[in-house]
């Protein structure tokens, strides 16, 4: 943990970039930071953030920007809640119109989050009654070179995976096909990523390339259960400069036209709303400029929502967090028997 001090200037520095997407100078800090210290100080500490990978030395400027790991830090240790009354009064506002579905509600509510926040909005929802949960994994051989691996979902859905033999052999397929079967049979398609941990020490004794043949077929279940998601504000997103890349605005895109890296917050949030960060490479896309912010919500056949907010790693985490959660709350309530 750090100290009072230095968290306080590694806070300062976070949401003075927030603001600014400059990086942050000592004197700049000794304005804002509500503390009685020097300059020499302010740059012993900044140097010291630096050298344990909070802060990051910017190559044309004396300043210093947040890290991901400072990002994370002040996300769980330091952030406070920040209401953004005006959003909350727009959305308030569809939440009173009688007879509108969810799927009403969920798009004005987005278009609103992208304009007041300048982000992106995604929406994922599941329709089903009862959650996805897998059946059985099945093999089968098509020649020497190739082989088709079957997942059969409990709503009778099929998914299958052409797999390539000189990747993995034909006996390595029927191993991992059959601890998932033993271990992951009836599991939540939610939970497979998550659960499909507990089986790796299995099997990488007894599969060469097990960690491609893992997150192959876990990306093919989730691919499988879950609904594509709508996104809004795209144009918000690519006006931030840390976006000025091609190559970086395709990846975004794809990530947010896809419902599957969702998964990850239906895990994370609980019950009550809670909101979840993933910041940087956290986010599973390969862009380290990139955070997202999103809760669950429950839909009305017993199934299960994600909402999530996507933007720069100076995204205000604590305006964003509260209102996605105050959000998630006003679904809960109007759709789930509370008003």
């Amino acid at each position: 943990m750090l100290s009072k001090r230095q968290e306080m200037i590694l806070q300062a520095i976070i949401e003075e970039y927030i603001k600014t997407a400059s990086p942050v100078g000592s004197k700049r800090i000794q304005e804002v930071i509500s503390m009685d210290v020097s300059s020499a100080t302010i740059r012993n500490e900044s140097a010291f953030l630096e050298e344990t990978g909070f802060l990051e030395k910017a190559h044309t400027s004396s300043g210093r920007a947040p890290s991901t790991k400072g990002y994370r830090y002040y996300v769980d240790n330091l952030m406070k809640s920040n209401d953004m009354e005006e959003a909350k009064k727009q959305i308030d506002e569809i939440f009173k119109k009688r007879g509108s579905t969810i799927d009403q509600v969920l798009e004005e509510t987005s278009r609103i989050l992208s304009e007041m926040t300048n982000l992106a909005a995604v929406v994922s929802r599941e329709n089903s009654n009862e959650e996805v949960k897998l059946s059985r994994v099945e093999l089968i051989p098509l020649s020497s070179e190739s082989a088709v691996v079957l997942f059969v979902l409990s709503n009778g859905q099929i998914e299958n995976k052409a797999m390539n033999l000189d990747t993995v052999t034909l006996e390595e397929l029927k191993i991992s096909i059959d601890l998932f079967n033993d271990r992951l049979k009836d599991s939540k398609l939610s939970e497979i990523e998550f659960k499909s941990q507990a089986i790796v020490p299995v099997l990488k004794q007894q599969v060469k390339k097990y960690e491609f043949v893992l997150q192959t077929f876990v990306n093919a279940l989730l691919h499988t259960g879950s609904p594509q998601a709508k996104t809004s504000g795209v144009k918000y997103l690519l006006q931030n400069p840390e976006f000025n890349d091609p190559e970086k605005i395709k990846k975004i895109i794809e990530f947010m036209e896809t419902a599957s890296p969702f998964a990850w917050f239906k895990s994370q949030s609980n019950s009550n709303n809670k909101a979840a960060v993933a910041i940087g490479f956290e986010t599973g896309i390969g862009n380290d400029d990139i955070a997202v912010v999103g809760t669950n919500f429950p839909t009305e056949g017993g199934g299960k929502g994600t909402l999530a907010l996507v933007g720069p790693k100076r995204i205000q985490y604590d305006k964003v967090s509260d209102l996605l959660e105050w959000i998630s709350q006003k679904i809960e309530d109007k759709f789930n028997g509370g008003e």
